[in-house]
């Protein structure tokens, strides 16, 4: 079973940063969010194959990796899921000819290797029977909406070349909050598993609040992937959504901290890092803006080489 789930992790992690990068690629001919009126904007969006097959493909590398924590140990599954993000550098680079400062890259650098150390401390992490602490958890749950609606505002204040790195600061927040409500989720349904079975998630209020932010998070993050970046934007996603619940997991869920020194540092310089990082793509400044694409009904039709 360990080999299956750490197979499906790296399918997982290689249809979700695909996906990232057709998102991407498709966004820069699609109406910008905000722009136009929702209801012109949506139908643009759904009338455009290309970004519905690349929504097609998220969910399914969702639903993978959803698979793929059952199978095999979180310390496997999550520095594969960390690494997919130099797949998605890769492709921005080559494929969308994205280009970063030097000071960028060690942002981006950052991230990357404060996330790969956060898994790499969940090795000798061991587990415990699941439970939390209410009053802590919904101490953090309301931080961390204040934090997002704060970043989020701050982004669509701005109007220079910084607001894509405070979308994907409010992003990660948001995504870190809907792994957190999907965990007491999946605890509901253990809890009403001998009077519903698996019908038991329709009753969890926790599981239509983590559908309600997906959305929500879905949209800013198109958001943020129009108006930066994608080698900016998804290394702050994916750093704040992985660091939020391992803090979160320690403070209220009562997770035990790493065996042994060493991994021990690694959990404290993963954040130290991931919040390092995120400093430093947030004072980012950028030379010059590429032309701005103007949206035609047959836009999305374009065809990339």
């Amino acid at each position: 079973m360990l080999a299956i789930g750490a197979l499906l992790a790296v399918v997982a992690t290689v249809l979700i940063n695909y996906s990232n990068y057709l998102q991407k690629q498709q966004l820069e001919d699609l109406p910008r969010i905000g722009s136009e009126s929702a209801l012109r904007t949506i139908r643009a969006f759904l009338n455009c194959r290309p970004w519905l097959k690349a929504q097609g493909i998220q969910i399914l590398g969702a639903w993978t990796h959803n698979v793929a924590v059952g199978l095999a140990p979180l310390s496997v599954v999550q520095p594969i899921n960390a690494s997919g993000i130099c797949l998605l550098v890769i492709l921005a680079v080559t494929k969308l000819h994205e280009k970063a400062s030097v000071v960028d890259w060690v942002g981006i650098g950052s991230i990357v290797l404060g996330v790969v150390l956060l898994g790499i401390s969940l090795v000798n992490t061991p587990s415990v029977e699941l439970k939390y602490h209410s009053v802590i958890l919904w101490f953090f749950i309301l931080l961390m909406m204040a934090v997002s609606v704060s970043t989020l505002t701050a982004a669509f204040v701005r109007k220079d070349e910084r607001a894509s790195s405070f979308l994907g600061i409010g992003v990660g927040m948001l995504v870190g909050l809907t792994a957190i409500l999907t965990k007491i989720a999946w605890m509901d349904v253990a809890n009403r598993w001998a009077e519903y079975r698996v019908a038991g998630v329709l009753y969890s209020s926790y599981f239509w609040m983590a559908v309600v932010f997906t959305i929500i998070a879905m949209v800013f993050f198109q958001t943020a992937l129009q108006r930066g970046a994608a080698i900016v934007v998804v290394p702050l996603v994916t750093g704040f959504s992985n660091l939020i619940p391992t803090v979160v997991g320690f403070l209220a869920f009562h997770e035990p901290f790493p065996s042994g020194a060493l991994m021990g540092f690694f959990r404290l310089a993963s954040i130290f890092l991931i919040i390092g990082g995120a400093v430093i793509l947030s004072l980012r400044k950028e030379g010059g803006a590429a032309a701005k694409k103007v949206y035609t009904e047959d836009s999305c039709k374009t065809v990339y080489q």
